[in-house]
């Protein structure tokens, strides 16, 4: 592994440590276990990399340590509930960024590299989303406001498969053409 990818590496574990212990408690095994999962065995990063930075997350006070049953455990503290509040304000104010820095990523890939990105990622979304809607419909009280999202993600769905229509049109007059 080069230095640059360790480095990446630690800051990626640091908050999806966070982003679970806000979920409950955890502990090291979990982390390593979820990251091999979600990256599809890709990436399982070892226990010299999740205790580390546990510990340096409950150095900054940002969880705490505790055992339970004989089992080492970790949760959010205080502090680091409003450290994730501070990084999602953060991220919504900064989404020009973040849609710049994607592009560039998109502009480093050859055509059949961001075909695969783009069906993965379109894959994920699909498999995520009866949950995620779940999760979001029990957290908003205001129903409206969730059916207001429903039918906003619905018109870009829309969009989408129109784009994705009017390119397999596109294609198939080339193709006729081409004859």
């Amino acid at each position: 592994m080069e230095p640059e990818e360790g480095r990446w590496n630690r800051g990626i574990i640091f908050f999806i440590i966070l982003s679970m212990a806000k979920d409950g408690p955890i502990y090291g095994n979990q982390v390593a276990n979820w990251i091999s999962e979600r990256t599809d065995g890709a990436w399982k990063p070892s226990a010299g990399s999740i205790y580390p930075a546990l510990e340096r997350l409950k150095h900054r006070g940002l969880i705490e340590r505790y055992e339970d049953n004989g089992k080492v455990m970790y949760r959010m503290t205080e502090k680091g509930s409003n450290f994730i509040a501070k990084i999602k304000t953060r991220h919504l104010e900064r989404s020009p960024m973040a849609k710049f820095m994607g592009k560039l990523w998109m502009d480093a890939q050859n055509p059949e590299e961001r075909m695969r990105f783009i069906f993965t990622s379109a894959q994920r979304t699909s498999e995520s989303l009866e949950e995620n809607l779940k999760n979001i419909r029990e957290g908003t009280e205001d129903q409206k406001q969730f059916e207001i999202f429903l039918m906003s993600y619905e018109l870009e769905l829309e969009k989408t498969l129109k784009t994705l229509r009017d390119a397999r049109k596109k294609l198939a007059e080339s193709q006729v053409v081409k004859q």
